[in-house]
């Protein structure tokens, strides 16, 4: 499926590569340019998709390339330098598709799909429901499967918002029901095209990626089965897995996007009044907190190994990363003045289609509320030595002793950073931090954990105490 030239290239060459190609179709002077407000022709995104776009996600077994997480953040980069929806569809398929799939699939279903991934229409991964508030947590997922005595598979499902609808299949997320009992456990299941139905839905921002709401009431073959786990209670724990990987992977995207927004605004502005300088180091600022997220993910993360331990990071990466891509935006939108409300200039594209990404993969404020409370238990490796977390600590006693937080000058030194912000967390106690405080906590604590990896660079320093101090002030409001 994949030309074995692209397999065969280096790191520089492979990235290059794929470049040209997107210059070819969505740069600057492309004579054929394809406009992203409106969805991108698969005739074209196939023809990027041909040049190795995906390799990076996929095993060498299968045809892949070799493991690298940091060439494959470098494709979500890459992409999110043309487009939002490029990005995104990259993603959709390589983290939410093919990696899932190839995880966890038999050998002969993988053989079956990868060649519509690389040589058809892709598909996508269908969790969301719109009768179940958009979660997609287990014991509010309607989505069903039966195992039938004829030994196919019936599926009942109502899926929305799944990026890709209306392609050649989705990967749909289910729980098994044995006659009138619904399991806990989540599993996945291949649902080819021919067996949904499809309303489109009509969205803000984002037209070159397609979406519906997809309707599925059929019997299936059993072999389109994707179990997560042979042991019915580790499912949930896989599904999970899911998502941390793509919430840690998603930082390549709003990197790439954030670059972007830097690069148009700089060719647009007039960096010579004050104020204009001010706002660009904003948006500098917030470059520079995507940059340490993005080289922690390329740094400590392997697109062989599992990342079930990072659910915090997970939660920190995504949330921080599209806040201040969706912020940038905004920034570059009012810079712009009317332009940045032009239909199709590429401030006002980008501000409409980054939106989403603090909504999808889980509401940043409900991920920030989740920080607080991943920090405020014990990990699975302070467990098996011993180790508790007394809820009568102050968040200063917790962040001492959790490695998931570092720290270049010690964690201790905290005071000469930022004695305000040391006051804080050296007076409040886990067990004392309300429902709504919680989000401003994990807030605090996101900021915490980027400001520990920071070497070097004061300014960037200065910028991360002085965005606590305004989550301190939210929080005692």
């Amino acid at each position: 499926m994949i030309n074995k030239d692209i397999l065969k290239m280096n790191t520089k060459e492979f990235l290059n590569n794929l470049k040209t190609f997107f210059e070819k179709y969505l740069g600057e002077n492309s004579s054929e340019k394809a406009s992203l407000l409106e969805y991108l022709p698969e005739d074209k995104w196939l023809e990027i998709k041909n040049q190795g776009l995906l390799t990076p996600f996929l095993p060498e077994e299968y045809g892949g390339r070799v493991p690298n997480q940091t060439e494959l953040q470098e494709v979500l980069r890459l992409a999110g330098h043309y487009g939002v929806p490029i990005t995104l569809r990259t993603g959709i398929e390589g983290a939410l598709v093919i990696q899932p799939l190839t995880k966890h699939a038999k050998k002969e279903l993988i053989e079956k799909i990868l060649p519509l991934v690389f040589k058809g229409e892709g598909g996508g991964l269908a969790i969301t429901e719109p009768d179940s508030s958009g979660s997609a947590i287990a014991k509010e997922m309607l989505s069903y499967y039966e195992v039938l005595e004829n030994g196919n598979i019936y599926v009942n499902a109502k899926k929305y918002w799944q990026g890709n609808s209306q392609s050649d299949f989705l990967i749909v997320a289910a729980k098994e029901k044995n006659g009138k009992k619904m399991g806990k456990s989540i599993n996945l299941l291949f649902v080819p095209r021919e067996y949904i139905t499809f309303t489109p839905i009509k969205s803000e921002g984002l037209k070159a990626v397609r979406y519906a709401v997809n309707e599925i009431d059929a019997e299936i073959p059993a072999e389109n089965l994707i179990l997560l786990s042979e042991l019915p209670r580790k499912s949930l724990r896989e599904f999970q897995n899911i998502f941390i990987r793509s919430r840690l992977q998603l930082i390549g995207m709003t990197h790439g996007i954030i670059e972007n927004i830097h690069m148009n605004v700089a060719k647009y502005l007039r960096s010579k009044i004050e104020f204009i300088r001010h706002e660009l180091a904003e948006i500098d600022s917030r470059q520079a907190v995507s940059k340490v997220l993005y080289d922690f993910v390329c740094n400590t993360i392997s697109p062989t190994k599992s990342v079930s331990d990072k659910l915090l990071e997970a939660n920190i990466v995504k949330a921080v990363g599209s806040e201040y891509a969706y912020e940038s935006a905004k920034i570059a939108q009012k810079l712009m003045g009317a332009k940045g409300f032009e239909l199709g200039h590429p401030i006002s594209t980008i501000a409409l289609d980054i939106r989403p990404f603090t909504i999808f993969e889980g509401p940043n404020d409900m991920l920030f509320a989740e920080i607080f409370d991943q920090f405020s238990k014990v990990t699975k490796t302070e467990k098996l030595n011993g180790i508790i977390v007394d809820k009568a600590f102050t968040i200063y006693e917790r962040f001492l002793s959790d490695s998931r937080f570092m720290f270049n000058q010690g964690k201790e030194n905290l005071v000469s950073i930022s004695e305000n912000v040391y006051n804080f967390i050296n007076q409040c106690k886990l067990n004392e931090i309300n429902p709504v405080n919680k989000v401003f906590a994990g807030k605090i604590l996101s900021k915490l954990f980027v400001l520990g990896r920071v070497t070097g660079d004061d300014q960037t320093v200065k910028f991360l105490v002085r965005e606590m101090n305004k989550d301190i002030l939210d929080f005692n409001y």
